[in-house]
């Protein structure tokens, strides 16, 4: 087993665009790899306020100082500013839960208000489990395309008032 079972993604796998393509992981450094997930969120700041991306900035929280591979920045809602923090993983083999663990530890300590794990590898049920019950995002590079393994910690079914246009969703 490769550590999950394929049916558990939450979400279905999306395509990167022309524009932002993944290179075969084995080529890229550990460098390459994080610098390549942080120009694919990039690419998805122009339906943010303020948006800011940057690569292994130290950050403090209450228990010392981290360095994060990428931290996220920007504004929703007219102003209300978020932080996500990214870890990204260039391993072979499956990411373990003691990785996600720390991971929260770091989101906690740092006040950051998602925390979300990008692999080359797959991860392990445990490492899932772990991800599901503290809200951590899991994205797994699968064959040049981003795969959702895990996304939030309450998984929700979209509800739609009953009165929608019949094309919503």
């Amino acid at each position: 087993s490769d550590g999950h079972e394929r049916g558990t993604f939450r979400m279905a796998e999306h395509r990167i665009s022309k524009a932002m393509k993944f290179l075969d992981p084995e080529r890229l450094t550990p460098l390459e790899f994080e610098l390549t997930v942080k120009r694919w969120f990039e690419g998805f700041s122009g339906s943010l306020q303020s948006f800011h991306a940057s690569h292994r900035e130290i950050l403090t929280g209450v228990d010392g100082d981290y360095e994060i591979d990428v931290a996220l920045r920007f504004a929703v809602f007219g102003g209300m500013a978020i932080e996500c923090i990214v870890e990204c993983k260039k391993h072979k083999n499956p990411i373990k839960r003691e990785v996600i663990q720390a991971l929260h530890s770091r989101k906690e300590s740092l006040g950051a208000h998602k925390a979300i794990v990008v692999s080359s590898s797959s991860f392990q049920s445990g490492a899932v489990v772990f991800a599901e019950k503290h809200g951590i995002a899991l994205i797994e590079l699968v064959n040049g395309r981003l795969a959702y393994i895990q996304a939030s910690a309450v998984p929700r079914e979209r509800a739609y008032p009953p009165d929608a246009d019949p094309v919503v969703g």
